[in-house]
């Protein structure tokens, strides 16, 4: 059988408006534009990548991809060639005018960061004052020209409490998944402290409830946990997660 990545998350800049706590590769305001890769060069990784796998699911993100002011043009390259192109982002940056030229460019979704619906926690982990009420206008933003989206939360012992408060938000708002990361331990998240095995189950089979809840209406998913799928086939064994070529949903 021949292996060939399905997916591929791709870090065009260690630039960032923000600087949140967990990123693992360090990314922030005090970054700069001199060691990215140019535009021809991004178009050339962007084919060599669709050698290898005509229709991947290309995922360009960061640092935060909405500096670069080519990212449009490097999803209209790769999408026109058979890519199915998504972005994340922290989500302040999505204006009206961004949100259009990715859809031009043939974007499929966006997935946006919201770590808390606290904004003095949201803001603070972030290190960005105002960052989640942006976020949440860039939200209606995207639902207004009904480009799909995805919130993205990592659990931590902070915000632990109000996973299911942001769960059942995400819905609310008309996520098409919600994914749930849980801490990697590098760069900035060297610093943190990750949940203990007790409750890193616990939240496992939170996730493993509420994806069965929500079925049909919004995914849940855990990332960066390929355990969740041993929770998922003990208390939920008709999940259609489980259909997943990958262990790693």
């Amino acid at each position: 059988m021949d292996y060939v990545p399905h997916v591929v998350a791709w870090n065009l800049t260690r630039r960032c408006n923000l600087e949140c706590a967990h990123c693992y590769i360090s990314a922030g305001p005090r970054e700069s534009a001199t060691a990215e890769l140019d535009t021809a060069a991004c178009l050339a990784v962007a084919d060599q990548i669709l050698a290898v796998n005509p229709a991947p699911l290309l995922i360009l993100s960061g640092g935060e991809p909405l500096l670069r002011d080519d990212l449009a043009e490097i999803a209209r390259h790769a999408s026109a060639r058979g890519a199915t192109v998504v972005v994340g982002t922290n989500g302040t940056l999505l204006t009206d005018q961004r949100i259009a030229a990715l859809q031009e460019a043939g974007v499929r979704g966006v997935a946006v960061s919201v770590d808390s619906l606290r904004p003095w926690y949201h803001d603070n982990f972030r290190h960005g004052k105002g960052s989640l009420a942006e976020t949440q206008r860039s939200l209606a933003r995207l639902r207004a020209r009904r480009l799909d989206f995805i919130i993205q939360t990592t659990v931590t012992k902070g915000n632990r409490a109000e996973l299911a408060r942001l769960v059942e938000w995400s819905a609310g708002q008309g996520a098409v998944s919600f994914n749930c990361y849980f801490l990697v331990s590098t760069g900035r998240g060297a610093s943190l402290t990750d949940l203990a095995p007790a409750d890193y189950e616990a939240v496992l089979a939170d996730l493993t409830r509420w994806q069965r809840e929500y079925r049909g209406r919004m995914l849940l998913r855990a990332k960066c946990a390929p355990h969740f799928m041993r929770h998922v086939h003990q208390a939920d064994p008709d999940s259609p997660i489980l259909n997943y070529e990958t262990r790693c949903p």
